[in-house]
């Protein structure tokens, strides 16, 4: 049943980004979590409560898994100059060369599964993955 196939493929690429309790991601030193949160930073610079609305953690949730990254020279935190009450977050240079690192390595990894498409198959592939990429980004779950 495609419903099946549609699980198993979900459930197998989330067990291979080992955010289901991994500690191991593809930047050395960085748990998936980590690497997740850093990537979702990227280059933007976010109120503290916001990224924890984004991210659909409690903020108290988001400062235990920002403090390690701040710790390492990944994450900046500093007073919004406008508001003293709200912080700010965004990636220190640090931070935004492991995310260029965990894309050059998902890049990888994607080209490799790619590759073993059938290339006749390749763009029906890209075209079904357009559409359920839609439909996830247009889905809001409440957990």
């Amino acid at each position: 049943m495609i419903h099946d196939t549609f699980g198993d493929f979900l459930y197998s690429i989330i067990k291979m980004s080992g955010i289901l309790g991994g500690d191991k991601s593809f930047v050395e030193g960085l748990t998936p979590k980590q690497l997740h949160l850093l990537m979702e930073i990227g280059s933007q610079t976010y109120r503290h409560g916001d990224l924890a609305g984004i991210l659909g953690v409690d903020p108290s949730t988001l400062t235990r898994t920002l403090d390690p990254l701040a710790k390492a020279g990944l994450v900046d935190r500093q007073s919004n100059p406008d508001n003293r009450r709200e912080v700010l977050i965004k990636l220190s240079q640090k931070g935004l060369e492991a995310v260029v690192v965990a894309h050059e390595k998902h890049h990888q990894l994607f080209a490799k599964l790619l590759n073993q498409v059938p290339e006749n198959k390749r763009k029906q592939v890209d075209e079904s993955l357009a559409i359920l990429l839609k439909i996830i980004k247009q889905t809001n779950v409440k957990h």
